[in-house]
């Protein structure tokens, strides 16, 4: 009998001992724990996206003469306002510092767009049938003003701050100064036509005239907005970005001529919002 327990608890821290020496193999071939991504380094890259105008334009007008005064949106009756929006692509470059899980960085782009703001006035004026003095006379005035303010690039030089929600996800604000090249254009013109009887003949007319110009010019203002980033692989990220850019606001003068007593006027402000997606490459 003492031969057999002997016999039992051999054969026990023998299972025991060829357990632990299986366990001791597993845990050696345990693959070690892969190394956190870091946002550490410079990048570059492009971006495509949507950008709408949601600036104003205020004030238009029509300037006859220093003896007539100005004529003004309610002089007009066929008013109506329009925002054209557009495609907006470019590219950026910035440099990232990774602190823990804060992200602080800088970052410049520059990009195409065209997007604008229009405005359009109309004036109808008929006499006929003239008084009843004169029912041999028929005049009609057709007259038409425009203006409009629209952006053909611009470009950013923004701080962004960021925090990484996992190890591969960025989510970030950003803000800075912008800038971008706006164009106002401005123009009037008008037709009249008609007819008189009586006199030496019968007489008909029909004459028309008007003016038009653009003044353009880089101006500066500043932006704000935020967007997530993830990293696909090592060296390369996507993100979604949201701005908001704002270039102030600009008077313009159009004249007939130099030295002309005609002018159109108006007032624009530039408010651009820029919905974009990019890709970069991080060295």
């Amino acid at each position: 009998m003492r031969s057999y327990f002997v016999a039992v608890f051999a054969a026990s821290v023998m299972s025991g001992a060829a357990c632990a020496a299986d366990l001791a193999v597993a845990v050696t071939k345990a693959p070690p724990a892969p190394a956190s991504f870091s946002w550490t380094g410079f990048y570059i890259g492009g971006n495509a996206g949507y950008a709408w105008n949601s600036g104003t334009l205020d004030g238009v007008g029509y300037i006859y003469g220093s003896d007539y005064g100005s004529y003004s949106n309610g002089w007009f009756n066929g008013q109506r306002s329009s925002e054209s929006n557009s495609f907006t692509g470019g590219a950026q470059a910035g440099y990232n510092y990774q602190i823990g899980r804060a992200v602080l960085g800088f970052e410049a782009d520059i990009n195409y767009a065209d997007a604008s703001k229009t405005y359009a006035a109309s004036s109808t004026y008929d006499l006929y049938p003239y008084p009843v003095d004169r029912p041999d006379y028929n005049y009609h005035l057709r007259e038409q003003l425009d203006a409009s303010a629209s952006v053909e690039w611009f470009g950013t030089i923004r701080a962004r701050l960021g925090v990484t929600a996992l190890d591969r996800l960025l989510v970030y604000a950003t803000g800075g100064a912008a800038y971008g090249k706006v164009s106002g254009s401005g123009s009037y013109s008008w037709r009249e036509y008609g007819f008189w009887w009586g006199g030496p003949g019968d007489h008909a007319f029909d004459r028309s005239g008007g003016f038009g110009g653009t003044d353009s010019s880089v101006r500066w203002g500043w932006t704000v907005g935020g967007g997530l980033e993830y990293a696909i692989t090592d060296n390369i990220t996507v993100k979604g970005e949201y701005l908001y850019v704002d270039l102030g606001s600009n008077d313009y003068r159009i004249p007939e001529a130099i030295g002309g007593d005609e002018f159109v006027t108006w007032t624009s402000s530039t408010k651009l919002n820029v919905a974009r997606l990019g890709v970069n490459y991080k060295f």
